[in-house]
Order: C-alpha cells, then sequence, then structure tokens
C-alpha cells in the first residue's frame, strides 16, 4: 500500500471531522428527548398522584356528609342519655334513651314503607326526639299512618321490658316498661305536635279540645315546663297545618271508623299496661 500523501492525509481528517460532527448533533437530539420523555413521565406521575389525593380526599368530605345525620343521631343520643342519668341514674336513662329511639324508627319505617322520605331521628332533652318528614303524606290516613307507627312501636318495646321484667324478676325492666307506657300514652294526647294529634284530628277535627284540656290538667298537677311549649307548638302546628297539610285527601268514613278502634285500642292497652306495671312495682299501692 503506497504511503498517504499530505493532501489525502488532509481530506481524510476532514472527512473523520465532517463525520464526528455529523453525529454529535443527532446524540444530542437523543438525549434532549429522552430529558423531555423523563420530565413529562414525571410530571404525568405528579399529576396522577395529586389526582388521587384529591378524589380522596373529597370521597371522605362525601362520606362525612352522609354520615352527618348519624353522628348527629349518636350526638344528641348521647347529651340526652347524659342529662337523663343526672335524674334518674344511668342505666334507666341508656334505656329511657334506647325506648324513644325504638318509638322514633317505627315512625320512619312506616313512613319509608309508604315511599316518603325522612331524616335522622335527633334528641331533644326532656322532649323525646323527632324525625323530619321531608315529602309530605298524600292523605290523612297516610299521615295517621306514619303518627301511629311510633307508639305502637313504642308499646312493643315497653312489652318486652314488662316480659323480662316477669321472668327475671328484676325491678329495674319494669321500671323501664312503666315509663315507656306512660311516654307513649303521653304522645296519644290527640294535640299536634304530639302523635296523638296527627292520629285523631284525622277521624275528629275538634278532638285538639280534648288534648288541650288534658295538657291544662297535666300542667296544674305537675307544674312541667315543657307542657306549656307543647302547647305553643299546639298553636303553631295548627296554624302550619292549614297551610301544608290541607291539600291532603280526607279520611273517608270507614277509614274514620277504623282509626277511631286503632286510637282508642292503644289508648286502652297502654293504660292497662301502666295501672299493672305499676301495681307489680307497688304492691301495696
Amino acid at each position: 500500500m503506497p504511503p498517504e500523501t499530505p493532501l489525502q492525509r488532509l481530506r481524510r481528517l476532514e472527512a473523520e471531522d465532517a463525520a464526528r460532527g455529523a453525529k454529535a448533533p443527532g446524540g444530542a437530539r437523543a438525549g434532549k428527548t429522552l430529558a423531555a420523555g423523563g420530565g413529562v413521565a414525571l410530571a404525568l406521575a405528579k399529576g396522577k398522584f395529586a389526582l388521587m389525593f384529591l378524589f380522596g380526599q373529597f370521597k371522605f368530605i362525601f362520606l362525612a356528609f352522609k354520615l352527618l345525620p348519624f353522628l348527629g343521631t349518636v350526638f344528641t343520643m348521647i347529651l340526652s342519655a347524659r342529662l337523663y342519668a343526672s335524674l334518674y341514674g344511668a342505666s334507666l336513662a341508656w334505656g329511657l334513651v334506647m325506648l324513644i329511639l325504638v318509638h322514633e324508627l317505627g315512625h320512619g319505617a312506616v313512613a319509608r314503607r309508604l315511599g316518603l322520605r325522612v331524616g335522622a331521628p335527633i334528641f331533644i332533652p326532656f322532649f323525646g326526639a323527632a324525625i323530619s318528614l321531608k315529602s309530605m303524606p298524600r292523605s290523612a290516613h297516610d299521615h295517621a299512618v306514619i303518627a301511629y307507627g311510633g307508639p305502637l312501636a313504642g308499646t312493643a318495646a315497653s312489652l318486652v321490658c314488662a316480659a323480662i321484667g316477669l321472668l327475671s324478676h328484676e325491678r329495674y325492666w319494669l321500671a323501664l316498661a312503666h315509663t315507656g307506657f306512660f311516654l307513649n300514652l303521653f304522645n296519644l294526647i290527640p294535640v299536634e305536635p304530639l302523635d296523638g294529634g296527627r292520629v285523631a284530628s284525622g277521624f275528629s277535627p275538634r278532638s285538639w279540645i280534648i288534648g288541650a284540656v288534658l295538657l291544662a290538667g297535666m300542667f296544674f298537677v305537675t307544674h312541667a315546663p315543657q307542657l306549656l311549649l307543647i302547647a305553643g307548638l299546639a298553636l303553631f302546628s295548627g296554624f302550619r297545618r292549614r297551610a301544608t297539610l290541607g291539600p291532603m285527601a280526607p279520611m273517608t268514613d270507614e277509614e274514620k271508623s277504623l282509626w277511631t278502634v286503632r286510637y282508642f285500642g292503644l289508648c286502652f292497652v297502654l293504660g292497662a299496661a301502666m295501672y299493672f306495671s305499676h301495681r307489680l312495682l307497688d304492691p301495696a299501692a
């Protein structure tokens, strides 16, 4: 092989320099592309994590709002039990709160069965508890069914307590049953906002007069301030009923007869249960 001349060597070096210059920009572009791709991937990963975090927070907030009615029930129930315990003792206080809860759940179960939306029970210390109807009943019959469901469930729960007391010979259960019988009978006084007013007004529009006389008599005997508030709520409920419940279909004559028997029948059962449970608690009375 003949020796390389200076001109050939120069051309070879220029060709090698040109070749290295052509490769260098391509490699740089490849490195930049890889770097850019890695940055995009990292940004997407961070964005996905941020979205997952925000979704988790919104899910937690949504769950908190869903649980809010339940938490309200638990909080007011505990508050009522603590206040009742200061007067009657913890065991009787919690038993009383549970009887009230069963009463309110009776209202809610009947309302849901009729296709109505209801709120969670809220306890009101020394006044019992209440649930709110988020949709109104279509007839006076349905209105009475919802109102009747509470005392009926409360009576059943009180009878269970009485049965446990008879079988176990423990006075606690008889005392709790007696208290439940009294509360449900009181609730059947025919004046709104009590359940009895919602039932009796369907078959006797003037039944509130009897309810007002009973409340007045109880106030003069017990001097309980709660009765004055109930009387005030009764006046408010009378005006509100005309405004909100006026379009409801009235009871038929057959429904009026049926509800008369149901109403006075439950009153009789509760009155008899109160009498016998009192005799068992105090045989000398």
